[in-house]
């Protein structure tokens, strides 16, 4: 066989391996789910965020009314510093200054827990979101299931499908 004869068969060879490829591709069976909007909408997803600002909601209060105080506390050291030597003054300022530093430490460890808890209730929703992905496609017969792509047809998002069937 001819050098031409060889790379005329090897383009035909490909060219039917693509063609192939592509009457397989035909028949694939493609969704796609938008996490944000599973993350936002899903009864799962909304109670996971209710109990998080149930757990925490005295202690965001309580701390609220703290820097409340401090604030009403610093406007009343501003008023009185006239009126005060300047040991008694600094001194209240000092004070002052040094609670502002607790509750802002505070205030940042309390952000770090309620993220921490986020992320706990968000792992548990993962797992459910898993077990019910697997699910559908093993129910619906698809081949991949991809999420938060740039634009979807409407016949391959099963994003309503997915919050559907993560309701209890």
């Amino acid at each position: 066989m001819s050098a031409r004869a060889r790379l005329a068969a090897a383009a035909l060879a490909i060219a039917l391996a693509g063609a192939s490829a592509t009457a397989a591709a035909d028949s694939y069976r493609i969704g796609v789910i938008h996490i944000e909007r599973i993350l936002r909408d899903s009864p799962p997803a909304r109670a996971a965020l209710d109990r998080i600002e149930q757990e925490f909601k005295a202690r965001d209060t309580e701390l609220s009314g703290r820097e409340g105080a401090l604030r009403n506390d610093v406007a009343q050291l501003g008023r009185d510093k006239p009126k005060l030597d300047a040991d008694a003054g600094a001194a209240r300022e000092r004070e002052l200054e040094a609670r502002g530093r607790e509750l802002a430490r505070q205030r940042q460890q309390f952000a770090e827990d309620v993220r921490a808890r986020q992320f706990e209730e968000l792992d548990r929703l993962k797992e459910r979101l898993d077990q019910v992905l697997t699910k559908i496609a093993h129910d619906g017969g698809y081949d991949l299931i991809l999420q938060n792509a740039l634009w979807v047809a409407k016949s391959v998002d099963i994003t309503d499908d997915v919050i559907k069937a993560l309701a209890p």
